[in-house]
């Protein structure tokens, strides 16, 4: 009788394991991160890696090879740059515990390449989110809001054409869009880039820890930060006393009226 009741006593436990187990699994996140550049992740670092840190999956998906990067680098423009901010990606991703960055390859998402041929990496950008989203089933979807976060025109580009997907797909509840954004309490990188308090309906808050690995991973974007400025992001980044971000849900009001 011992026996058994000793037999029955190891089920119920290896039986708690695996239901604790899989309790935990159900509750982890898969988030998907989508930017127009490599580096473009910097600007939530310490929220992707809150998120890894507690065990959750972070995809980076990056349209473009921001091979025209040339704010303080003397590396030329082209293939040869944009190689090397790809690895600059790769560097910052597995700093932050992301899974490896998803390159699309579009040339750019501005007018600077002819409208023509803007149109035709707009439409590529889109067919290759179409492909890539479910792939990676993502239980939400971070990007840039109308400001751009910098008022960068290709940041604008990218928000608006993920919004423009999942409205088109039917997709605005199956992969919850959140636009990250900066109220006037917090100071951004352009002052001019900033929503008002009372649309910020998520704040997500994190630790010293996570400033610091998010401080850690920006200088892995040598060709696009003069060690000065490196030296002053962390800095700042320490000093601020703020510990959150505030995002923005992208939400459809469903159903007919009859007029405006």
């Amino acid at each position: 009788m011992a026996c058994k009741n000793r037999t029955i006593l190891l089920l119920l436990m290896v039986f708690a394991f695996l239901f604790c187990n899989a309790q935990v699994a159900k509750n982890k996140k898969t988030i998907l991160f989508i930017g127009a550049h490599p580096d473009d992740e910097t600007a939530i670092s310490e929220v992707l890696y809150k998120y890894t840190r507690m065990g959750n999956k972070v995809f980076v998906i990056i349209a473009t090879d921001g091979k025209d990067g040339t704010r303080v680098t003397k590396i030329p423009a082209g293939d040869s740059l944009g190689a090397l901010r790809r690895k600059e990606s790769i560097c910052g991703c597995q700093v932050l515990g992301a899974e490896p960055p998803i390159f699309l390859g579009i040339e750019r998402l501005d007018t600077k390449i002819g409208t023509g041929k803007y149109f035709k990496e707009h439409q590529r950008f889109m067919d290759s989110l179409r492909t890539r989203i479910p792939l990676i089933k993502p239980d939400l979807i971070i990007t840039a809001g109308p400001d751009g976060d910098t008022h960068h025109s290709e940041h604008i580009v990218t928000g608006a054409t993920v919004t423009e997907l999942l409205l088109a797909e039917d997709w605005v509840d199956k992969y919850p869009l959140y636009h990250f954004a900066w109220t006037k309490e917090v100071a951004s990188v352009d002052p001019g880039s900033l929503m008002d308090a009372k649309y910020c309906n998520v704040i997500v808050n994190f630790t010293l820890e996570d400033k610091k690995k998010a401080i850690e991973a920006i200088n892995c974007y040598v060709t696009q930060y003069t060690a000065e400025e490196l030296k002053s992001e962390a800095e700042n980044k320490l000093k601020d006393p703020a510990h959150s971000i505030c995002f923005r849900q992208f939400v459809v009001k469903t159903g007919l009226k009859d007029d405006l």
